[in-house]
This record gives structure tokens, C-alpha cells and sequence, in this order.
């Protein structure tokens, strides 16, 4: 008689207790504070993900012609987690009212809809965080059942441990972005593809190829993960087929399952085949175009500072070292020749994201899993060693732990807070005798009082200057009593101040303080240092991580008490 679920499930904790541990640790890293919601505490990259999604349910269409990540699996596994919210507002009669009004929902660049809409829009925001929360776990366990494949169980718990303690990783996780499921799937490709090439099973390599597919319909970087799958295919069938003729007919289905994994779940293709290939195109043409970022520090240290940040510096040296030892025992043949498989998908994909307009830190987001299973290795193999080294390993790997947590825990801490704080004091210390000027979207700045004058002017490309110059020259004449500012978008002048020089220049004498004093600041220091030094040494600090979605709100006062104009 067969086992019931439950039996199976206890027997597989028996089998390993530490998944289910591990598992937990990282969603309570993973989900705390993906509950912070108001005032629109996200970023544009969430809130578009978010907003396709519902226009596949307001448009009563699935098939939509936006294909800016390579696919558009991310998108259905949004549009899933949003049917217990759609079942919660039928359950609550608010279903009606919520779908007459979602279009505007979608549309809304100033978040100026009514409450009721604005919460149901968060109620979808959350869901979709959900998904990344469960495939950062998913993730975190994959590496474990990976390390193990390669090495042995410690090997695998360290794999976990490092992962799951990766501040710029857990973060992530926190949104409803692509990144994460993304490496989910990546990593379970090499989990099958690793164990193809250890059984020689034709049905797990056929299954590696598969999940290759969703891997790239997820997002496009993913999709390098065919090199790794193709050498095992070409050592499994190359010998036993004598031909060229005899391989393609052993490996055609290979790559027929890739597509099909990709296809299936990106069927706008067949829908809106120019839409996909001018994205196609446009996507490498952008990678493979001059750098535009006013980095001062060329694009190989840039990535390497990105993984920094990421993961602490504690991590990220020992993961340096790590890649360094695991090399070495391949080179002498002590460690499973498969780990070359994680090393032909990592070098080829660190060599492009190095390249063009490609340095920005959600790139590197498929490296921190692969990083960390090749740091579990490392770290198994020291604590195996002489008992000197095995001594000297596990202070170091105590050390690594100790820092790692420590940092993502005060990054998950910190998640999301500076606008929550600096909405508390706009309204504690703003009156009707106060004028406020802003100049970028409403999502990035705090919530400021009714009875506040508020100015709000765009500046962005994408926006007429006649619609936004007015408020530069207000600024020139010192106009404003206040002007707030987000570092979501006063950054990115000082990351290319080719867009607008004009822009950086005020914004470069503002942070200077010749007309207006900066009187408050929240979240992370400011800081318009654009270099990988910057970055390393805020990886060595315990302050809250800059990339989340805490971004740094900037009040300043004018130093005068009359306005020139």
C-alpha cells in the first residue's frame, strides 16, 4: 500500500533535517517587510511587472506584446498569485467596484486614484512579492540538494547558509521582480543537468533542457544556460553516435524542449513576432553598446563591487577565494569534474555583463547562487583538510557566517523604511505656509500633508522639458521654502550626466548647499560617488543595502528667507 503524502514528507525531513531549517531561516530573511507597502513603498522595475500583469486581466488578453525581459513567464506567475487576492475581493463584494477602475490602476504614473483602488492595487503588489519570496526559498534549497550533488551535505549546507545570507540576494527577494525566480530556475537547471551527467539518464537531461527553456522565458540572461546542458548532451550522445547524422537524431530533442519550454510559456511570440524581435534586437544592441554610466572604474571591477555589496565583504572575499581553491582542485582532478558545468555558464556570462550597458547590479543576480554553491565547496573541503587548515577553515567560515548574517539581517531590518519615516516627519513639521518643490515620480518621494503647497514637476526623458523647465527655474530663483529628493532619481544624473548636464549641475549645487541647507535625510547616507570604491566599502559596513528599495529621501530649506524672484 503506498505511503500518503504525509508519510513521504516526514520521512524526507527525517532523511534531512536541515532543508526544512534552512528553508525557514531564509523566508523569514526573505518575507519580513515584504508587508510594507504604503506609502508606495516599490520601485518602477515592481510596479511595471505588477502593472502588465493586470493589464492581461483588464484587457481580458494574455497574449501581451511586452517582451522586455526576454519573456513573459514571470508575468503568468504574477497573474497566479493574484487569484486568491481576486477570490479575497469576490468573497468580500469588492470585486465589481475593483475591476471597473483597474485600467486606472494600471495607468496611474502619479498614483492619484482613489483609496480603495490604491489598496487593491497593494493587495496585488503583496501577492506578487509572495512569488519571489517562495522561489528565493525554492532557490536556497535547490543550492543545498546542488552542493550535496557535487561534493556531500556539508558541501550543501554551507551552499544554503551563503545563499541565504547574501544581504543584495534576500532583498530581491523582497520584490515582485523577475531576478529571483529567474535564479530558481537556473539552479535547478544545473541541479538536473549535474545529475544527468552523473546517471547518464536521458529523461533528466531531457527534463535540465526543459527548464532551460522557463529559465530564459523568465529572463533572457538565464539563457546561457545552454552551454552547460550542451556539453553534457555532447558527452552523453557524441561517442555512441558515430556521425554527425547519428548526433542530431540522439540530441534533436534536446533543444526541441528548450523551445518548447520557452515558447510555451511566452506564447505572445506567435502573437507578436516584430514586437518580440525588435525587443530581441534592441536588448543586443544595448549590451553590446559603449558603456554610458559615468563609472569611473571599467566594467570587470563595477560587477565585482556589485557582488560586494551584495553579498558583505566577508562573503564576497571568501567566495573570491573560494573560486580560486575550487579551480585548483579541479586542475589537480580532487573535485567532481561537473562543477566545470557551473564554470562554463558563470565566465561567458560575467565577460558580457562587463561589457556595454550591462553594469548594473540586478546583472549579477545569477552569480550569487552559483557563487555560493562554489563557496560550499570551498568551505567542505576545508573543514576535510589536515587539522590546521581544517582549524584555520572553520574560523574562517564562522567568521563569513557570523558577518553575512549579521549584515543581511540589519539590511532586512532597514527594508523599506525611509519613506515610511520621512512621510512622519513631512507631516509633523509641513503647514499651509510651506511650498514644496519635487521633481521626480510620486513613488519615490514620501507622502506629504494636504495642507502643503506641493510642486510637482517630472524630470525625466520620457517627459516634455516644457513640462518640467518651469520648475528648474523656480529652482534657480530659490522659489520653493523646501525642495525633497529621492535618490532614485537625483542619482541617476550623477550616474549619466550626458542626459541632462543642466539637471546634474543644480542638483550637484543643491547637494553643496549654496541656496538651500539639507535640514533631514533618510535611509541610506547621502552619497553621489559613482565607483566601485564606493561600493567596496560599503560592503565592509553593516548599513542597510543601497540598492533595495530604501532609497535615500533628501529634505533641504532655503538658507534665505526671501526667494529671488
Amino acid at each position: 500500500m503506498p505511503s500518503s503524502p504525509w508519510n513521504r514528507i516526514r520521512e524526507s525531513v527525517r532523511r534531512e533535517p536541515f532543508v526544512p531549517v534552512i528553508a525557514l531561516a531564509a523566508l523569514l530573511l526573505m518575507i519580513f517587510g515584504t508587508w510594507r507597502l504604503r506609502p508606495h513603498l516599490t520601485f518602477p522595475d515592481e510596479t511595471g511587472a505588477i502593472e502588465l500583469a493586470l493589464r492581461m486581466g483588464y484587457e481580458q488578453n494574455p497574449f501581451i506584446d511586452n517582451f522586455r525581459k526576454g519573456g513573459n513567464l514571470h508575468l503568468y506567475l504574477l497573474a497566479l498569485s493574484f487569484v486568491p487576492v481576486t477570490l479575497y475581493w469576490l468573497v468580500t463584494g469588492q470585486f465589481g467596484d475593483i475591476i471597473s477602475g483597474a485600467a486606472s490602476v494600471g495607468s496611474s504614473p502619479s498614483w492619484g486614484v482613489s483609496p480603495d483602488l490604491l489598496t487593491a492595487f497593494y493587495d496585488v503588489l503583496f501577492a506578487g512579492r509572495l512569488v519571489s519570496v517562495l522561489f528565493g526559498v525554492g532557490t536556497v534549497v535547490v543550492v543545498y540538494y546542488l552542493g550535496r550533488e557535487l561534493l556531500d551535505r556539508r558541501a550543501g549546507m554551507f551552499a544554503s547558509v551563503f545563499l541565504a545570507t547574501s544581504v543584495g540576494y534576500v532583498l530581491t527577494a523582497h520584490y515582485a521582480t523577475e531576478d529571483v525566480p529567474m535564479t530558481f530556475f537556473l539552479m535547478l537547471g544545473f541541479l538536473l543537468t549535474v545529475r544527468a551527467f552523473h546517471s547518464g539518464d536521458t529523461r533528466t537531461l531531457l527534463a535540465a533542457a526543459l527548464v532551460a527553456g522557463l529559465a530564459a522565458s523568465t529572463k533572457a540572461t538565464a539563457g546561457l544556460l545552454v552551454l552547460p546542458i550542451a556539453i553534457v548532451i555532447i558527452e552523453r550522445h557524441w561517442s555512441e553516435s558515430g556521425t554527425a547524422v547519428g548526433f542530431v537524431k540522439a540530441a534533436w530533442k534536446y533543444p526541441t524542449l528548450t523551445i518548447l519550454g520557452y515558447v510555451s510559456t511566452t506564447p505572445s511570440i506567435f502573437v507578436h513576432p516584430v514586437s518580440w524581435a525588435d525587443e530581441i534586437s534592441r536588448y543586443v544592441v544595448r549590451s553590446t553598446s559603449d558603456v554610458s554610466y559615468n563609472w569611473s572604474d571599467p566594467g570587470w571591477l563595477i560587477q565585482l563591487a556589485h557582488l560586494a555589496e551584495g553579498q558583505g565583504i566577508a562573503l564576497f572575499l571568501f567566495s573570491v577565494l573560494s573560486v580560486l581553491l575550487v579551480v585548483a582542485f579541479l586542475l589537480r582532478g580532487t573535485l567532481d569534474s561537473a562543477v566545470w558545468l557551473l564554470l562554463l555558464y558563470a565566465i561567458p556570462y560575467f565577460s558580457v555583463i562587463i561589457r556595454g550597458n550591462m553594469t548594473q547590479f540586478p546583472r549579477v543576480m545569477p552569480l550569487f547562487p552559483i557563487l555560493a554553491v562554489l563557496a560550499g565547496l570551498a568551505g567542505s573541503e576545508l573543514t576535510r583538510s589536515t587539522r590546521s587548515v581544517r582549524v584555520v577553515g572553520i574560523g574562517l567560515l564562522t567568521l563569513v557566517v557570523v558577518f553575512s548574517g549579521v549584515h543581511t539581517a540589519v539590511g532586512v531590518s532597514d527594508f523599506s523604511q525611509s519613506r515610511q519615516e520621512a512621510t512622519a516627519w513631512t507631516h509633523a513639521n509641513l503647514d499651509s505656509s510651506d511650498t514644496v518643490d519635487v521633481y521626480s515620480q510620486r513613488v519615490y518621494l514620501p507622502e506629504f500633508p494636504e495642507e502643503a503647497t506641493v510642486n510637482r514637476y517630472v524630470i525625466h526623458s520620457s517627459f516634455p522639458r516644457e513640462e518640467w523647465q518651469p520648475g528648474l527655474d523656480r529652482l534657480d530663483c530659490n522659489a520653493p521654502d523646501y525642495v525633497v529628493l529621492s535618490s532614485y532619481h537625483y542619482f541617476r544624473f550623477f550616474k549619466d550626466p550626458s542626459v541632462f548636464p543642466s539637471v546634474t549641475e543644480r542638483m550637484s549645487a543643491l547637494f553643496a548647499e549654496e541656496d538651500y541647507e539639507i535640514v533631514r535625510t533618510f535611509g541610506p547616507p547621502v552619497d553621489t560617488e559613482l565607483s566601485a570604491e564606493r561600493k567596496f566599502r560599503d560592503s565592509a559596513g553593516l548599513s542597510s543595502f543601497p540598492e533595495d528599495g530604501n532609497p535615500t529621501i533628501v529634505v533641504l530649506k532655503r538658507i534665505d528667507d526671501e526667494p529671488t524672484c
